[in-house]
């Protein structure tokens, strides 16, 4: 009977210290981009922007040529989004490119940006949402 409770103690043992794994989750690094630095890195619409809606197909799944509107394609992003129904450049944290697919809404149920993909947005947009 000591043998059992010995072989008892040692499995609860073992089980104990390798049952349980924990890993370690690196928190995303967002970047800050003040819109009232001159000095600010310029968000470019071609290459910080449409990567965000192109890649893996993120956005472009649901919102390419013929599908859901605003056509996220590479070809047909910026003349999509160039009005005032997805870009507010009065209240750029109100424009709709930047809201529905936030990180903190309930709104777009699909794909979301990450919290530096809606850094990189807003602040293209508080840049004036150029096509560069």
């Amino acid at each position: 009977m000591k043998i059992l409770k010995f072989f008892f103690a040692i499995v609860m043992i073992t089980l104990l210290f390798t049952g349980c794994k924990y890993s370690f989750i690196v928190p995303e690094e967002v970047p800050v981009i003040d819109p009232n630095d001159p000095n600010a890195v310029e968000i470019k619409f071609s290459s910080d922007l449409l990567p965000i809606f192109t890649n893996n197909s993120n956005c472009t799944s649901c919102h390419n040529t013929g599908g859901q509107i605003p056509d996220l394609t590479a070809e047909n992003a910026f003349s999509s989004l160039n009005s005032t129904r997805y870009i507010n450049s009065g209240t750029p944290n109100e424009s709709l490119i930047y809201t529905i697919a936030n990180p903190d809404t309930e709104e777009h149920q699909q794909k979301k940006y990450t919290a530096t993909e809606a850094v990189y947005v807003l602040a293209w947009i508080q840049q004036g949402a150029k096509n560069n």
